[in-house]
């Protein structure tokens, strides 16, 4: 059956080489074709706009230099604009960690999507994530011989425009013939497009016109250079965008819940951060110290963290040493929110992974580290979600109208903390614009325990290429291994040469030895119990 044309066609962007870590700064953005719409000739083009702040953004407010308690300004919040939730781009997923041969689901704004990739059109595709025919769920489904997503309930097929091209049930004549070329048979399509290595999605199916004239975030120029190396990860965490938002707008943290990863328990110190503007688009402010740390939020969901440190090399003199952690947090449905991190730095190139011969060490093993940072926030962050729900069912309390009443924060180190919040009340209508009824969902943190919150595998392992090969390479491993030892220890007896049964029991202990090993290092891809107490 012939296939309807797509009318409307992103073209991808130039995928810049970027990789993985934790937190973000202030990007410095250069001009990118970014998107291109074909159009009808009667249709009006419309001027590009951008869902990031301009190069000197507005100052909606200014706090003094002097003041060393932050509070909470009530000023009247009918002459503050409020911000779109639906009318931006939201990165879903690293390219390199998904699978063009399956159909992979996702949530962004409580809403079920199903992200494939159509051959025909070499382009990644997102569909509403449910069949037209009798709502089974797309995603659940596999690709055709024709490279078309295929329904696993009753066989219906999808090209990349979401246009159904087969209904197997369907006469070959009479009215059935023509019923996949009906409205209705066709799958809700969402504007996509491909940038700087991450796919971004439009959750508005409407939104196309609006989508071509928008940019999406993007990150500093430090990650085209080549004295940066790069890093990536993606995880999803079973807590809220908010309580997400709130911890990486907040690095005095790291010293005390990433104490002998990120950083030491003994040197924290106080951290005046100033800020420098704000309004609908985000906020950015920076600190005077050493080592520099600037922070800037763009709503709705991307955190950058810029750290400039001098230091003196013997030899080579002085060195401005720059570590970029930019992270996407992806509100996905009440309670879940996948983190995208994205990290650069100049300084110790050999030990991050990369193409180059002399960056040897795998993604894989670079993750284990990342989780290990995500661990120590996990339960902090769950009992802290679980208290202020608590607090809005009292009296319907508003957590970030509240904020400074239901907590104390007397230190400039909380003071992008406090600018999140505010931006959430003002701007964001307290909370992302949800698709469908979400007042009857209990959220993740109340009900899961301490091991399914930490859960690696299911978070990560699973949704990352690098570790879910290296998770079934370790245990192929394991279970040569095994059977090396088996075959040692049922051979040791049978040479009469003494020599040659040690050299057997030996092997078999060796072998024996490396699979245990292997098994434990596999934990890395599973699950790793995070003590704060345990860490001295």
């Amino acid at each position: 059956m012939a296939s309807s044309s797509c009318m409307l066609v992103f073209s991808p962007l130039p995928t810049l080489s970027i990789s993985s870590s934790v937190h973000s700064s202030l990007p410095i953005t250069k001009p990118h074709n970014f998107l291109q719409l074909k159009t009808r000739k009667d249709r009006p083009i419309i001027p590009l706009r951008v869902s990031a702040p301009p190069t000197t953004p507005p100052i909606e407010e200014q706090e003094s230099s002097t003041s060393t308690v932050i509070q909470d300004d009530e000023q009247d919040l009918s002459s503050y604009s409020k911000f779109s939730w639906r009318d931006n781009w939201y990165p879903v997923s690293l390219v390199e960690d998904l699978d063009p041969s399956l159909p992979t689901p996702f949530q962004l704004l409580n809403r079920d999507m199903v992200i494939w990739f159509d051959k025909s059109g070499s382009q990644w595709v997102v569909l509403d994530d449910k069949c037209p025919h009798r709502l089974a769920p797309l995603s659940e489904g596999r690709l055709d011989e024709n490279g078309h997503l295929q329904c696993s309930y009753h066989g219906w097929s999808f090209n990349g425009c979401g246009s159904c091209t087969r209904i197997p049930q369907a006469e070959s004549e009479g009215p059935e013939a023509k019923a996949f070329q009906s409205p209705r048979a066709t799958a809700t399509r969402f504007p996509t497009m491909v940038s700087q290595g991450l796919l971004f999605v439009w959750p508005d199916e409407n939104g196309w016109e609006r989508a071509q004239a928008t940019k999406p975030p993007m990150l500093p120029e430090d990650f085209d250079k080549p004295e940066f190396a790069t890093v990536t990860i993606q995880r999803d965490l079973f807590y809220g965008y908010d309580t997400l938002m709130e911890n990486v707008s907040d690095p005095s943290h790291i010293d005390f819940a990433h104490h002998k990863v990120t950083g030491r328990r003994d040197r924290a110190k106080p951290l005046p951060f100033k800020m420098e503007a704000s309004g609908p688009w985000g906020f950015a402010g920076a600190n005077n110290d050493k080592p520099k740390i600037s922070a800037k939020f763009v709503a709705p969901c991307y955190s950058m963290n810029k750290i400039e440190i001098d230091t003196k090399l013997p030899i080579v003199g002085d060195q401005k040493w720059v570590i970029w952690i930019c992270s996407f947090n992806v509100p996905m449905a009440p309670g879940k929110t996948r983190s995208i991190v994205c990290s650069a730095r100049n300084f110790f190139q050999f030990a991050v992974p990369g193409p180059a011969w002399w960056q040897v060490f795998p993604r894989w093993q670079e993750h284990w580290t990342s989780n290990k940072v995500y661990d120590g926030d996990m339960i902090v962050l769950q009992g802290q979600e679980k208290i202020f729900l608590s607090k809005s069912k009292e009296n319907g309390t508003d957590v970030n109208k509240d904020y400074t009443k239901l907590t104390f924060t007397p230190t400039q180190a909380d003071r992008f903390v406090l600018a999140f919040r505010n931006w959430l009340r003002r701007h964001g209508n307290s909370q992302p614009e949800w698709f469908g009824s979400t007042d009857n969902q209990p959220l993740p943190s109340t009900v899961l325990s301490k091991r399914q919150m930490m859960d690696r595998f299911e978070q990560h392992t699973l949704k990352c290429s690098s570790c879910k090969n290296a998770y079934y390479t370790f245990e192929r491993l394991q279970k040569f291994l095994i059977g090396t030892v088996l075959v040692c220890c049922a051979t040791a007896g049978i040479p009469s040469d003494v020599n040659l049964r040690i050299i057997l029991g030996s092997l078999a202990i060796i072998t024996a030895g490396l699979a245990y090993i292997l098994h434990e290092l596999q934990k890395n891809f599973i699950f790793v119990d995070y003590v704060h107490a345990e860490i001295d």
